[in-house]
């Protein structure tokens, strides 16, 4: 019995006594980076990490932690996340082509 005890893996748990917020700075804005208070350099800077997380991971939450490292706030993490899902999107539509051009002319 203590042998089991003494190799048990320690399981990982969210962290319960911080209170996450998503914080609307700007109601009027159009764009959702405005909204959630992220001025254009800050958003340019997560999106590039995004797009690079992406393009040297591979698997999607290998990509996510490196992108939520450099985040400050939940409204970041909350816009670097919608971004993430824009890239994989992006990159699936063009695997999809890519894969109909290549089956329509027989390259497979």
């Amino acid at each position: 019995m203590w042998l089991g005890k003494l190799f048990k893996k320690k399981q990982k748990s969210y962290n319960t006594d911080g209170k996450y917020k998503l914080l609307i700075i700007d109601d009027e804005a159009e764009l959702i980076h405005k909204n959630l208070g992220i001025n254009d350099v800050r958003a340019e800077v997560i999106l590039t990490k995004c797009l690079e997380s992406f393009e040297s991971s591979d698997r999607v939450h290998v990509a996510m932690e490196k992108v939520v490292d450099i985040c400050t706030h939940t409204n970041e993490i909350v816009f670097a996340t919608l971004m993430m899902a824009k890239v994989i999107e992006k990159n699936d539509s063009h695997e999809r082509i890519h894969n109909l051009l290549k089956n329509m002319f027989g390259r497979g």
